[in-house]
């Protein structure tokens, strides 16, 4: 759980990186497969806000942080305007231990994916994952991805269970 509350300019910067991206996607074919990039960052950076006291939690508070300060800096000088405050904290829950192995097994995919991706895939795969990051440290945002940390349990204790031999393949 990331503990550095987002402020309402972090926020906004954020919220532009995602109305960016889904704007590509409404202006192109609008196939779902087009948002496959943007979206798996997206669950990706969301799942990292739970690994507290890890790397990935790390990260998670880094990205909050640096949102803040480039989204005050940037209303500050162009609106002239200060002191925006910060936003209700939010919180996804918690991983059991399987779920925080399949956010790992997750993040290594997404590097292995991430590294073959062309230069479009990569900025959206990037913005995804910044988006998941600093957003799921509001309290709104953090309910409508209440579906997340569930996501990463079940995956992780299905494979639990494969290994387990309890589910045959």
């Amino acid at each position: 759980m990331n503990t550095v509350a987002m402020t309402v300019a972090g926020a906004v910067l954020s919220v532009v990186i995602f109305i960016l991206n889904v704007r590509s996607w409404w202006k192109g074919n609008r196939e779902l497969k087009a948002l496959m990039p943007f979206g798996g960052g997206l669950i990706t950076g969301a799942g990292w806000t739970m690994c507290v006291g890890g790397i990935f939690g790390w990260v998670a508070t880094q990205a909050v942080e640096a949102s803040n300060k480039i989204g005050d800096k940037a209303v500050s000088t162009t609106t002239g305007a200060k002191g925006g405050g910060g936003l209700a904290h939010g919180s996804l829950g918690s991983l059991t231990y399987p779920g925080a192995c399949a956010v790992l097994v997750a993040a290594l995919i997404g590097a292995v994916v991430l590294k073959a991706a062309g230069k479009a895939d990569t900025k959206r795969m990037l913005g995804g994952l910044f988006t998941g990051l600093t957003l799921c440290a509001t309290a709104g945002f953090a309910q409508g991805m209440q579906w997340v940390p569930d996501l990463y349990n079940w995956l992780g204790n299905s494979a639990v269970s494969i290994f387990d031999g309890k589910v045959s393949l």
